[in-house]
């Protein structure tokens, strides 16, 4: 059965609970589908990091989502100012709760990174009444990062230490920001004064979900948006529309993970790992639009082009994670205007 969109006079939200619930069933819709290269999908895990444990944590992070929700709902009524939502420290909790609830460390960092602000945005436009739209959604997502402070600034480093690893790497002196793992990386922060939005200004140059947030979700709007329409316009199954989308937006952009992961076998520092691989990136790219050229998840031949691409990713070790994120954003930003499953 295909999926439907809110009727005419039903609001596709309308109270905070629902926007939680957006954000774990856009996460958890993401992870389901298949077959996306490279990623977890419930058809394929990538080593400890489990189908289960990814679905564990797209359900986990529900409760900080509803806190965003609610505390924009109280901005838009008057009852709070926008600079106390506490970005950072939802972010925080989100992706501890993600990492709490399941055994493999937390799963799910760069969605959690746009759908708190997403969230109390759409909180926002409750609390004063206002469309839900997608426009509506993203001016109030560039109003809650530009109202955060450098409390959010040390909540978003605070999460990111709960996901370190190998993988992230060591940043560069002279990089322009504190380095996450140093011990000084909050005084640091604090006592240059850097909020949320000037952490995501200087680390848009090598982190592609920091460039994201930084544009107010330009890709999802403007690329995985109509490609998720029309997926459904033409073949009215959720999950191709999804695996396309997915597609789509893999091969628009450079998927920083990756970039990062090839990068850091030649360097542990940072942005030199990312610029060393973003020559895999833009391969990675090419083969994505390689397979939507031959109809992605909607054909036999496109099919064939995902399988060959899945074994080739995986076979090097890569996974398009920051896509990932970006396809479920998307997916969220849909049901917040409508979208039912």
């Amino acid at each position: 059965m295909a999926p439907r969109q809110q009727g005419k006079g039903r609001p596709a939200i309308s109270r905070p609970e629902d926007i939680m619930l957006a954000a774990q069933l856009a996460a958890a819709l993401e992870l389901s589908s298949w077959p996306k290269p490279g990623n977890v999908h419930r058809m394929a895990d990538l080593g400890e990091k489990t189908y289960e444990r990814f679905l564990a944590g797209s359900l986990a992070i529900g409760p900080a989502c509803l806190k965003a929700a609610t505390r924009g709902q109280a901005v838009g009524m008057g009852m709070m100012r926008l600079g106390d939502v506490g970005l950072g420290s939802l972010i925080e909790e989100a992706v501890r709760d993600d990492g709490g609830w399941q055994a493999c460390g937390p799963t799910h960092m760069g969605y959690v990174l746009l759908c708190i602000p997403l969230a109390a945005s759409a909180g926002l436009l409750l609390g004063e009444g206002a469309e839900v739209s997608i426009r509506s959604l993203r001016e109030g997502f560039s109003l809650m990062l530009e109202a955060a402070g450098v409390q959010d600034a040390i909540g978003l480093y605070r999460a990111l230490k709960l996901t370190a690893s190998t993988k992230l790497g060591r940043l560069r002196p002279g990089a322009g920001l504190p380095d996450v793992l140093s011990e000084r990386a909050e005084e640091e922060l604090l006592e240059r004064g850097l909020t949320l939005l000037d952490v995501l200004k200087l680390s848009s140059k090598w982190d592609l979900v920091a460039r994201e947030a930084c544009s107010s979700l330009r890709l999802c709007a403007e690329v995985g948006l109509p490609a998720l329409r029309r997926g459904l316009e033409e073949h009215g199954l959720l999950n191709v529309a999804i695996v396309n989308t997915y597609l789509s937006l893999l091969a628009e952009a450079e998927d920083t993970h990756v970039a990062r992961a090839w990068g850091l076998r030649e360097t542990h520092l940072m942005p030199d790992a990312v610029l060393r691989g973003l020559e895999m990136a833009r391969e990675v790219s090419k083969r994505a639009r390689e397979a939507l050229e031959l109809g992605g998840a909607a054909t036999e031949e496109g099919l064939r082009a995902l399988n060959e691409m899945d074994r080739w990713l995986r076979g090097l070790g890569l996974n398009p994670g920051s896509c990932a994120d970006l396809t479920a954003c998307t997916l969220m930003l849909a049901i917040l205007t409508g979208l039912r499953p």
